[in-house]
């Protein structure tokens, strides 16, 4: 028996979707980083970045085909809210240390390891902007994938 449905093809933009994910991750690195704040192991990122185009992948899926800037945006700043605490909760700098757990460091009883000691000294306001510019960077590149993935293909051909 044959399906009804017709068959929706799929196209190069739906392809480049899943490095919506990569883009976002690479930006709010770059505004964590340059905001004082700790990098994560680069699994970590890897991981966080894989999670992201999954995530982009999905919206493209679920959401309708042209989805307003607004939600481009908020959903662009969600991503970087939660890469923010990703990586605040994932650097070694600002976790936890835990007792006897210093891998070799052989720090005396009673002396604090180095992390603990030395809070992790970054503005809190450069952060937020670094993290809201890579949201307005992201949203406006995955706004206007088809211009840029264009753009990129010219640029590669040249």
């Amino acid at each position: 028996m044959e399906s009804t449905q017709a068959a929706v093809p799929r196209t190069r933009g739906s392809a480049l979707t899943c490095l919506a994910g990569p883009l976002a991750t690479a930006l709010g690195l770059a505004g964590h980083v340059a905001g004082g704040g700790a990098s994560p192991a680069v699994v970590i990122v890897v991981a966080l970045a894989a999670l992201l185009g999954l995530g982009a992948v999905l919206l493209e899926r679920l959401a309708p085909p042209q989805l307003p800037g607004w939600a481009v945006l908020a959903a662009s700043a969600v991503a970087q809210q939660l890469l923010h605490l990703a990586f605040s909760a994932f650097s070694t700098a600002s976790a936890v240390p835990l007792p006897g757990h210093d891998h070799g460091a052989g720090s005396a009883p009673g002396v604090p390891s180095s992390s603990a000691a030395a809070p992790a000294v970054h503005s809190l306001h450069l952060m937020l902007y670094l993290h809201a510019g890579a949201a307005l960077g992201a949203a406006a590149v995955v706004a206007q994938w088809s211009k840029v993935s264009a753009w990129v293909r010219a640029r590669i051909r040249t």
